[in-house]
């Protein structure tokens, strides 16, 4: 592992937001341009009339080079699941780390997941592991942020089924894992990427919320005091998970991630230690705090 340098980031840093037009993304660029002298860039794939973005592709270091001129910080929450996506978890992100060392980016906040290098079978935690990796041995002043279960999506399948009055899950009702609101990590990695103390360089921080870990028949619970919607339990159980993992592989790189992903679960590792997430952002929302927020926004407490 090279040195890490602690320079401390210029007045008014230059911040490039890759996988800005993603769910996650978009919230991380209003969180970044919502932030008092900074000068926000976001970059896209395809072309943008909007002041602030620039057109670049992973795959293409050429395009990087010239969206990395003039930029302070990089954040990065570009992702990918399936084996033609996750080429961006691999050579896209190799190409962007290269491209940043050339640019001189002064820290490179990194959105990984938590226990990452505990789950070698799981395709897209494996590959945030590698990109980890790669980040620290080029010696670019980083932050890693991992990021937990997602309590919301884009696709927002839980409020759906709540709307139908059920609770999706998977696996059983008891064992715990973690959850974050895409809104707090979001926040969290504009946070990152502007953080004056120098001591948040080369860390990895878990991003989750402050009462820990929860079954999903404790979430169920929460859920329905936030939005005053009964609904009732539907889990699909391990062993079909278990049994689906074979076949599914042969027709679905998504649909085998995925399984891989609600198995590594089962494993009882996927909890997050909120220490440096309080350390450097303060204290974590409650898990009845968020899922309120989150109600509120799907519109399930009507």
């Amino acid at each position: 592992m090279k040195h890490i340098s602690r320079a401390a980031l210029p007045d008014g840093p230059t911040v490039l937001v890759v996988g800005a037009t993603g769910f996650l993304g978009a919230k991380v660029l209003q969180g970044v341009a919502e932030q008092a002298n900074v000068a926000v860039r976001a970059m896209s794939r395809r072309a943008k009339v909007e002041p602030g973005w620039v057109q670049a592709d992973l795959m293409d270091p050429a395009s990087l080079d010239a969206a990395l001129v003039g930029v302070d910080v990089v954040i990065t929450s570009a992702n990918g699941y399936m084996k033609e996506t996750l080429a961006a978890d691999f050579a896209g992100n190799r190409n962007l780390i290269d491209a940043a060392v050339r640019a001189g980016v002064k820290r490179f906040v990194f959105l990984s997941v938590v226990a990452c290098d505990q789950a070698p079978d799981v395709p897209h935690f494996h590959a945030k592991h590698v990109t980890e990796d790669l980040i620290r041995a080029s010696g670019i002043p980083y932050v890693f942020l991992r990021a937990p279960a997602f309590l919301d999506q884009a696709d927002d399948y839980l409020a759906k089924g709540l709307k139908k009055g059920r609770f999706y899950g998977v696996g059983d009702r008891d064992l715990r894992w973690s959850y974050v609101l895409t809104d707090d990590l979001a926040k969290c990695l504009a946070q990152a990427a502007t953080h004056r103390d120098p001591e948040i360089l080369g860390k990895t921080i878990d991003i989750s919320w402050s009462d820990g870990p929860l079954s999903q028949r404790e979430l169920a619970g929460i859920v329905a005091k936030a939005t005053t919607k009964a609904a009732s339990l539907w889990i699909v159980p391990w062993w079909i998970l278990q049994l689906a993992v074979r076949p599914v592989r042969l027709f679905s790189d998504l649909g085998y991630d995925l399984l891989q992903m609600f198995l590594f679960f089962r494993s009882g590792q996927f909890v997050a230690d909120t220490t440096l997430q309080s350390r450097f952002f303060g204290q974590p929302p409650s898990a009845r705090d968020a899922v309120a927020r989150w109600a509120t926004r799907e519109g399930l407490n009507d």
